[in-house]
């Protein structure tokens, strides 16, 4: 699944989330798995996962580690 995390797009249908590519070699891994819901936003700003609930209200999660992929 493509995750957008923009802070604009709203993800398509509920998952669990334990990290994420933030480009395609940079990896983002979270402290724990996190539910996202439906009509939720995602960004990465200041270190964090930023989730906006479609009532507004936003949360931060923060990274556990954050590393390049080396691909051949």
């Amino acid at each position: 699944m493509v995750l957008i995390a923009d802070g604009v797009t709203p993800v398509p249908r509920m998952f669990l989330l334990d990290g994420f590519l933030l480009r395609p070699d940079f990896r983002v891994e979270l402290d724990g798995p996190l539910f996202v819901a439906a009509g939720d936003r995602l960004s990465h700003r200041d270190g964090a996962l930023v989730l906006t609930r479609p009532t507004g209200e936003q949360r931060r999660y923060p990274v556990r580690d954050a590393h390049s992929i080396c691909r051949r």
